[in-house]
């Protein structure tokens, strides 16, 4: 038999729903499902990944096509979204106003998940 490769998560919704079923009175009524899939997000321990994934998909976004051209990758660790460029111009360019493209970020995300914005 083989293992599924989810299986802590797969078990951890399971519990969570077990759980809210046991947990919630026929007096509350429904839940909003915002905050039932907030709860499952941190009962799964995936609010981390989620963040770092809305950050390099808004990154792209807001930086437009033509910064999108000479990007290679994009990634976040520990706050900081890294950026590694194919154009030493571009990287220039970029890096003397990342603190105005973080806060635009930031503004896009409407939370402050990036601290610094790396340009290689």
């Amino acid at each position: 038999m083989q293992k599924c490769p989810n299986a802590k998560r797969v078990n951890a919704l399971t519990r969570h729903t077990q759980n809210a079923k046991n947990a919630m009175p026929a007096s509350e009524g429904p839940q909003k499902i915002g905050d039932v899939l907030g709860d499952v997000i941190d009962e799964l321990g995936i609010r981390r990944e989620l963040d770092e994934a809305r950050v390099v998909e808004t990154w792209a976004t807001i930086a437009g096509p033509q910064i999108n051209g000479v990007t290679e990758s994009a990634w976040v660790n520990r706050q900081t979204l890294y950026v590694k460029l194919t154009s030493a111009a571009w990287r220039q360019e970029l890096t003397m106003r990342r603190s105005d493209w973080r806060d635009r970020l930031n503004d896009e995300l409407g939370s402050e998940l990036v601290e610094k914005i790396v340009f290689r």
